[in-house]
């Protein structure tokens, strides 16, 4: 069986337009959650970098990297949707725009999951065989440098792919994303790199590293009944479950469509690849508050703000 890539080849990704979300609907569920979404990925992002301990812990690493990307997503990618959803035009209407939306859009949501899967397989590391980061050489091998490669190549595949001169790019300045999709997706190779490699291969490697991480806990915890540094661990092993778990929720419907218009039916799953597509997003929309729900000081400094509210209300002023 052979993938459908030829003159038609943008059947693989573009929806029908008889089933497209409603404009208002979609401006106003955009809005909302990427105001939100902003102001959250702000905070997170002062607590993990305003204190040199959070900062050099290796299993932050990754989400840094993860929330900055978000970030972008944040302030250019969801306002650019917007701008055109409440004018129906891309504006400025000029190649370059549609270029770097492109390049956001598509090279840094899959670049997020493609460090997912690095991070799900890290933390197999960092929790069970800390021993391969116990030094600064072994911590530049298994830490550093893989994190350095993934974002090298996946930089560097998209600069390629999308402003390289492979094939000739249309933009439709009428349409939601310039078009969706920069013309590669008619290039066999970058197609089946992304699609393939970035959509299914690391949804994939995402679930298994994630579900073994889970099994291997909680055998892990029974063993060692609730001492304190595995109770640290646990934590650990929970935010990238729970990142993980995010992922999949959003993109592995929009992934199997993608792979079943791929290899012979380009039609399927009109009626749902638009409400898939637009809820893929929040697969980035709520990433901050995963790691919101996984900041270590944040919940001891609630609990004791809230103890000390406690203690204040049940003092009686004295007439």
């Amino acid at each position: 069986m052979s993938m459908s890539v030829g003159n038609d080849t943008y059947n693989w990704y573009l929806p029908n337009p008889s089933y497209e979300v409603p404009s208002a609907l979609n401006f106003w569920v955009f809005l909302v959650f990427d105001v939100l979404a902003l102001i959250c990925t702000v905070f997170v992002f002062c607590q993990l970098l305003s204190k040199r301990k959070t900062r050099k812990a290796l299993h932050n690493h990754i989400p840094i990297i993860m929330l900055f990307l978000t970030l972008i997503y944040e302030v250019v990618d969801i306002p650019l949707h917007l701008q055109f959803l409440s004018t129906g035009i891309v504006r400025p209407s000029t190649p370059i725009l549609c270029l770097i939306w492109w390049f956001i859009d598509w090279g840094f949501y899959y670049t997020i999951a493609v460090l997912l899967v690095l991070a799900s397989m890290e933390r197999h590391i960092l929790i069970f065989h800390s021993q391969m980061v116990a030094t600064i050489q072994k911590r530049l091998i298994f830490h550093y440098f893989p994190i350095l490669v993934i974002m090298v190549l996946m930089m560097t595949f998209y600069i390629i792919a999308i402003f390289a001169p492979i094939c000739e790019n249309t933009f439709d300045y009428t349409a939601d994303l310039c078009g969706s999709h920069a013309c590669y997706g008619t290039v066999p190779f970058f197609v089946a790199v992304e699609q393939l490699g970035f959509g299914a291969t690391a949804t994939c490697l995402i679930a298994v590293f994630s579900m073994t991480l889970l099994v291997r806990v909680v055998r892990q915890k029974h063993r060692v009944h609730g001492a304190v540094r595995w109770k640290k661990q646990q934590k650990l092993a929970l935010q990238v479950i729970s990142l993980s778990l995010l992922y999949l929720t959003f993109s592995f419907p929009v992934t199997i469509i993608y792979l079943v218009r791929l290899f012979g039916q380009p039609d399927w799953g009109s009626e749902v690849l638009p409400t898939f597509f637009f809820l893929s997003y929040f697969a980035i929309l709520l990433l901050p508050y995963v790691l919101l729900g996984h900041l270590p000081d944040l919940w001891k400094k609630l609990k004791k703000c809230t103890a000390r509210n406690q203690r204040r209300a049940v003092v009686v002023p004295q007439s």
